[in-house]
């Protein structure tokens, strides 16, 4: 497959990823971190952490597959240990956001900046 097709997967995955843990703050948010009495949050919630854990998968797959059509496997250069820090503190959000459920603004705007940070890192490649 090209690379272009492992970068829109990848791009993909992103997109699914911050729609479920946009999702899960503002469950979280509205519900102020208390216990889901009523079946329909605890369903969502399951079901945003479930696609947030497929969307994690295709970010892996994509960008790992995206290295690999780049010829970039062999030596990776600093930017990628970057970009897999903030993978792992992506992939930690999820249960983060529900267990500071008390502070749904910050995760709001927390989010997006660390997703733009990824993004520079994707985009400058400082380091090499």
């Amino acid at each position: 497959m090209s690379p272009e097709f492992y970068k829109v997967l990848h791009i993909l995955g992103i997109m699914l990823m911050f729609c479920t843990l946009g999702g899960l703050a503002m469950l979280s948010w509205q519900t102020r971190g208390a216990q889901a009495v009523k079946d329909e949050v605890t369903a969502a919630r399951k079901r945003l952490t479930m696609l947030h854990g497929i969307a994690m998968l295709v970010i892996l797959v994509a960008g790992f597959g995206l290295m690999a059509k780049l010829g970039m496997m062999k030596g990776w250069p600093v930017w990628i240990y970057g970009k897999l820090a903030i993978w792992l503190l992506f992939g930690a959000a999820a249960t983060a956001v529900r267990k500071l459920a008390d502070h749904g603004k910050l995760w709001i705007g927390l989010l997006p900046l660390l997703g733009a940070i990824a993004a520079y890192l994707a985009v400058v490649h400082p380091g090499g």
